[in-house]
């Protein structure tokens, strides 16, 4: 390598490091700002940011069940024939689907809560309502047997538990 691409090099590391070495406390202090909305510490933005990422999958899951609730009946009798689930397999549908929409429609709220309030209560009350929705989908998995099924489950709730304990 020649000694100007070294010097070019050297000078670009140098520049970077200029302009990444401030951190978020040194710009902002102890509160951010995003696209003009402040929020308390970052924190509180990643709790809204997870909230969202949760309703998205919690509400589409809960209206795809009311919309197509004869394919996913079909699918979960299939699924847990072989189960202690196998004869209530219809009510805990109705359970699960309300549950998922509780779940989405209280992180939704409580992201504009949040946004008005200034406060994430109810993102926490979504998160609680979440972990419970997922629970139920877990040990459903597991009792079908479905271990690959119970296992994409873990990212969502590690985000979910995640999101409640950066609440203290």
């Amino acid at each position: 390598m020649s000694i100007t691409k070294k010097i070019n090099l050297i000078l670009l590391f140098l520049f970077l490091s200029k302009i990444t070495g401030q951190s978020v406390a040194d710009k902002y202090g102890d509160r951010i700002e995003l696209l003009g909305i402040p929020f308390k510490d970052p924190l509180v933005l990643c709790q809204i940011l997870i909230a969202i990422f949760i309703s998205i999958a919690f509400l589409q899951s809960g209206i795809d069940k009311l919309v197509d609730r004869d394919g996913n009946l079909d699918f979960l009798k299939e699924h847990f024939s072989n189960s202690i689930f196998s004869k209530i397999v219809p009510l805990l549908l109705t359970v699960l689907t309300i549950f998922e929409l509780l779940s989405s429609l209280t992180l939704i709220y409580g992201v504009f809560y949040a946004l008005s309030e200034k406060t994430t209560l109810w993102i926490f009350y979504g998160f609680v309502v979440t972990s419970l929705t997922i629970t139920f989908l877990f040990l459903g998995q597991r009792i079908a047997k479905d271990y690959a099924g119970a296992a994409v489950l873990v990212p969502y709730f590690i985000l979910i538990m995640l999101g409640i304990m950066s609440m203290y």
